[in-house]
């Protein structure tokens, strides 16, 4: 278990997990849910790492599951940092709507109640 934050070079191999990931389920899933794993760190604005689709061309699943995976990663404890507010994470997630979120799926998951508070009043 590591303590402290990850060097550049330990979140880049951490970022793999995505590429991985859908080499491990392609041979046994439907080519959409391979789509979705592979494409949910691409960034809406193209900005995230070895990215070729941008915007609406990432497949709506991975979108989904972009804002998602964000959300339990940084509500979540990590060896390397303690896990945020459930706040906090809402204002990251705003925060990042229409750079690293899709605008309309980001929106739309602020709407779902989460431990109690409903996301959009935060």
């Amino acid at each position: 278990n590591k303590t402290g934050e990850l060097t550049p070079e330990e979140y880049e191999h951490i970022m793999t997990h995505a590429h991985v990931g859908a080499g491990i389920v392609r041979p046994v899933v439907n080519g959409k849910v391979v789509e979705m794993i592979e494409h949910h760190h691409d960034h809406y604005d193209g900005s995230g790492m070895n990215q070729v689709v941008i915007g609406k061309d990432i497949p709506l699943g991975a979108r989904i599951l972009a804002v998602a995976d964000a959300f339990d990663a940084m509500t979540s404890d990590r060896p390397y940092r303690s896990a945020m507010s459930i706040e906090e994470a809402l204002s990251e997630i705003m925060r990042c709507t229409g750079t690293q979120f899709d605008p309309v799926v980001a929106a739309a998951f602020l709407k779902i109640p989460v431990a109690g508070i409903v996301l959009a009043g935060v």
